[in-house]
C-alpha cells in the first residue's frame, strides 16, 4: 500500500489559476479539477477562496497545506479587523502570507503551494504572487499551476494596462481556457471572482459563459 504522504504529494500536479489586475477591480479565475497522479480526484475542487470582504486567494499545490494557510489567514484578518476596526490593506495580507511561507521554509520544509492574493483597498486593486519560499511580488497579472505556462503566453501577449472589468474577465478566461485545452490536469469547469470597491463577488455559471467562459 502506498504511504499516505506519497499519495497526497501527487495532488500538487493539477490546476491552473489566473489573476488579472484591471483599472477598477482584481479578477481571479481557476479550473475545478483536482488530480492525484493520472487520476481525477475531484471535478469540483474550490481553488479561489475568500479571505475577507475585499480579498481572495487562489491555490495550486498540496491541498492540505493550502487549506491550513487559508484557515490561519482568515483568522488573522478577522482578528485584525476586530481589533483595529478597519480592513487591512491588501499589501498587509500579502505580507502575512509571505511570512507564513518563509517561516515554514526556514524552520522545517516548505508548504507545497503556489498562491496568488488579489483584492481591493483604498489604493485600488492589487495582485500579489508567491513561491514556496515566501518570495513576494506585486503583479499586473499572474498564473499558477501545471497549466500556467500556457496561460502565461496568453496573458503576456494580450494584457493591457487599465483594462475594464469586462476586458479583464475575458482575458483571464481566455488564458484559463487555453490551459484547459492543452493541460490534461486542468479542467472540469471554471470559477471566477471579481473584487472591486463594492467587495468580493463570485460569478455565476451563466455570467461566466456570457463573459466568454464557455468551453
Amino acid at each position: 500500500m502506498q504511504p499516505m504522504n506519497n499519495i497526497e504529494s501527487q495532488l500538487t500536479k493539477g490546476t491552473t489559476t489566473v489573476a488579472v489586475k484591471c483599472k477598477d477591480c482584481a479578477i481571479l479565475v481557476a479550473d475545478m479539477r483536482a488530480s492525484m497522479g493520472t487520476l481525477v480526484a475531484s471535478d469540483h475542487a474550490k481553488k479561489v477562496h475568500q479571505l475577507n470582504d475585499f480579498s481572495a486567494i487562489t491555490i495550486a499545490g498540496l491541498v492540505s497545506d493550502a487549506q491550513y494557510i487559508i484557515d490561519i489567514m482568515q483568522a488573522q484578518i478577522r482578528l485584525f479587523e476586530l481589533d483595529r476596526k478597519r480592513r487591512p490593506k491588501i499589501s498587509m495580507i500579502a505580507n502575512l502570507v509571505k511570512n507564513m511561507l518563509y517561516g515554514q521554509y526556514r524552520a522545517y520544509f516548505p508548504y507545497y503551494v503556489q498562491l496568488i492574493v488579489g483584492g481591493y483597498d483604498q489604493n485600488g486593486p492589487h495582485i500579489f504572487s508567491f513561491d514556496m519560499a515566501g518570495s513576494l511580488s506585486e503583479d499586473d497579472w499572474f498564473a499558477t499551476g501545471s497549466g500556467s505556462p500556457v496561460a502565461f503566453g496568453v496573458l503576456e501577449a494580450m494584457y493591457e494596462k487599465d483594462m475594464s472589468e469586462k476586458e479583464g474577465l475575458r482575458l483571464a478566461l481566455q488564458a484559463l481556457k487555453a490551459a484547459i485545452k492543452r493541460d490534461t490536469a486542468t479542467g472540469d469547469g471554471i470559477r471566477a471572482v471579481v473584487i472591486d470597491k463594492k467587495g468580493f463577488r463570485e460569478l455565476t455559471k451563466e455570467q461566466i459563459i456570457e463573459a466568454g467562459g464557455a468551453l
